[in-house]
């Protein structure tokens, strides 16, 4: 009997850096948690980019220092039936649109194959609209991501399962294959926050402080970052006390920073750049952060809502698709409709006033966050792909 063999291939790309390859840190930690529950080779299949290395999140490896094999494939080239051959199972992106003729592959060689899938066609259109002003290439983009989604349809009716990143995903295409639901987080299981911890960061909002806000991410504007320093003139105007923290880099860093200039917000508003997630962001959020502000356009399940969840954070935003998913399942935030920033700030002015509120969610965003933790997360994923096996 072939021994049991797992082929990931991710969305991401890896650098050739030297002699070395370098790897997103989120994807290549997910990969080492491979290795250790899996019970058998693991091997991904990954892409070579010549665009610019990462500024930060970065890890670099020697080949003989990497602890799964990795075969890498050239500009454009798509993965073969020769390069899957000692392969059980294999883990593919259905986001990708050169990974849809992996399901038949993969039927026709006798090897299973399960796609992880995030985005749906509501996120895709979301994204074609914020990228261009021109409205002839807005429908023939529309156009190419309607012929890719009958593709992927078709892809994922072969494939032996699905792993959906988030509600709405799940919900989009849990009829078409064996499919289940996690949420997408780097946070591990000593990682979140402690109840005592916790408990000490609530005392701060029954001493009268102005309220503690932040955000995480990319500076762009399907995250909506363009509104965060709307949002903080705004809040100033309605004379609700505050200050916000900015963590991320992005295109509209510049912008933002000469916004806060021109509505002297230098005192509330701190853009703190690019920080390391684990040694950093973490540690600071937990410690001084009451509310989330997440003005994401776009209804993908960003892991940034876990992350924050397991903080003990709440979040106020806009109610995209990922959020009110979230939300439904378990109260850990308020929503608005999209682009309100006017009632983004009503919320926040009305939980200044009350801050119960704030407290009781910030303990169910624990309580839900605790059973999603990174390990337990891949352990339900790897056990899914075994089910299939056996």
């Amino acid at each position: 009997m072939k021994k049991t063999s797992l082929f990931v291939i991710p969305s991401v790309p890896v650098w050739l850096d030297g002699d070395a390859l370098a790897f997103d840190r989120k994807f290549y930690d997910g990969m080492l948690l491979y290795t250790q529950l899996w019970p058998g080779k693991v091997t991904c299949i990954m892409s070579i980019t010549d665009t610019g290395l990462l500024e930060f999140g970065v890890v670099n490896k020697n080949v003989n220092e990497i602890p799964f094999e990795c075969i890498t494939l050239g500009k454009d080239k798509k993965v073969t039936a020769e390069q899957l051959k000692e392969a059980s199972i294999v883990l593919a992106s259905g986001d990708s649109h050169d990974q849809l003729h992996i399901s038949t592959l993969c039927k026709n060689n006798g090897i299973k194959c399960v796609y992880v899938i995030e985005y749906i066609p509501e996120t895709r259109y979301q994204i074609a609209r914020l990228s261009t002003n021109n409205s002839v290439v807005r429908l023939r983009r529309y156009f190419y991501l309607w012929q890719f989604e009958q593709k992927r349809k078709a892809a994922f009716k072969i494939a032996d399962g699905l792993q959906s990143n988030g509600t709405p995903a799940f919900y989009e295409y849990r009829k078409l294959s064996n499919t289940i639901l996690y949420f997408d987080t780097r946070v591990g299981k000593d990682q979140g926050i402690r109840d005592d911890e916790l408990e000490k960061r609530l005392a701060y909002l029954t001493e009268g402080n102005p309220l503690r806000l932040a955000f995480s991410g990319r500076l762009i504007r399907m995250k909506g970052a363009d509104h965060l320093i709307q949002l903080a003139h705004a809040l100033k105007k309605s004379n609700i006390r505050f200050i916000m923290t900015i963590y991320g880099i992005g295109e509209l860093e510049n912008e933002m920073r000469e916004l806060i200039q021109t509505y002297k917000l230098e005192d509330l508003v701190t853009m703190k750049g690019a920080v390391d997630f684990y040694k950093e962001l973490l540690p600071d959020i937990k410690k001084n952060v009451d509310l989330f502000v997440c003005f994401h356009r776009q209804s993908d399940p960003s892991c940034t809502y876990l992350e924050t969840l397991s903080c003990g954070i709440p979040i106020v935003g806009y109610r995209n698709k990922a959020f009110e998913g979230l939300n439904e399942i378990s109260e850990i935030g308020w929503g608005a409709e999209l682009e309100d920033i006017q009632e983004v700030t009503r919320i926040i002015g009305y939980l200044d006033k009350n801050r119960t509120d704030i407290a009781s969610r910030s303990r169910k965003s624990v309580l839900f966050a605790r059973p999603h933790d990174f390990e337990t997360t891949f352990q339900n994923r790897v056990t899914h792909l075994l089910s299939l096996l056996n």
